[in-house]
């Protein structure tokens, strides 16, 4: 028994000795990493396991919190505390999402432009999409569609244009007369696209009409 009890203590004694030995080695080893660690980090040849294991040895924990920005808490080895504070990173959607400028542009041009119109005059002044990508008459439609923008046609009727219905029954003429003239030059007819195809709005003509209008039109409302 007295034998067991010293070998015991010989064997606490030891292991206290080696913690130490040990102990001692690891704060060297962090001291002199602490000397090299931005050339090791930064030397493309080290790699990405040996910088895992650069961090364990200098870092005891992190603790990252989400609110409006990213707060973390980084505790060193040795008792040493930094907090960084990082903006929140932005998800998909917003990485790809369509510019403000771009939205406010196409807004303005509406007013003056059909979608095609728009697409050519968006790629021509250097503007994108969100992901990078040039524009057609498709990509501002989904655009309008997305932003909830008024729509040409909408526009053109606010602004008091009128259907080629409309301008028939004003001038007591048959809906194809009204292309007719807008052909002449009798009439100024706005271009917008409605369900995919090519229809026009019309201004609120003249009250003189010029005279051959006058007399396609008495002529119509003769033959009444």
């Amino acid at each position: 028994m007295r034998d067991l009890e010293e070998a015991k203590r010989h064997f606490e004694e030891e292991m206290k000795i080696k913690a130490v030995v040990l102990t001692a080695e690891k704060r060297q080893q962090i001291r002199d990493l602490a000397v090299d660690f931005p050339r090791l980090w930064q030397d493309p040849r080290t790699p990405d396991r040996e910088r895992k294991r650069m961090a364990r040895l200098l870092i005891e924990d992190v603790t990252l919190i989400k609110e409006e920005m990213y707060t973390v808490h980084v505790r060193f080895r040795g008792g040493v505390l930094r907090t960084i504070r990082l903006p929140l990173l932005p998800n998909a959607p917003d990485v790809h999402r369509t510019p403000r400028q771009v939205v406010e542009e196409i807004d303005r041009l509406l007013d003056h432009h059909s979608e095609e119109e728009i697409a050519v005059l968006l790629n021509e002044r250097g503007f994108r999409s969100g992901t990078g990508q040039l524009f057609d008459k498709h990509k501002v439609i989904i655009i309008r569609w997305t932003y909830k923008l008024k729509d040409r046609y909408t526009r053109l009727r606010e602004a008091g244009y009128l259907t080629r219905e409309e301008i028939a029954e004003r001038l007591g003429i048959r809906p194809d007369t009204v292309l007719k003239w807008r052909k002449q030059g009798l009439l100024q007819g706005i271009p917008y696209a409605q369900k995919g195809g090519r229809e026009w709005l019309f201004s609120v003509p003249a009250d003189d009409l010029p005279a051959r209008a006058k007399h396609k039109r008495s002529e119509r409302n003769s033959s009444r």
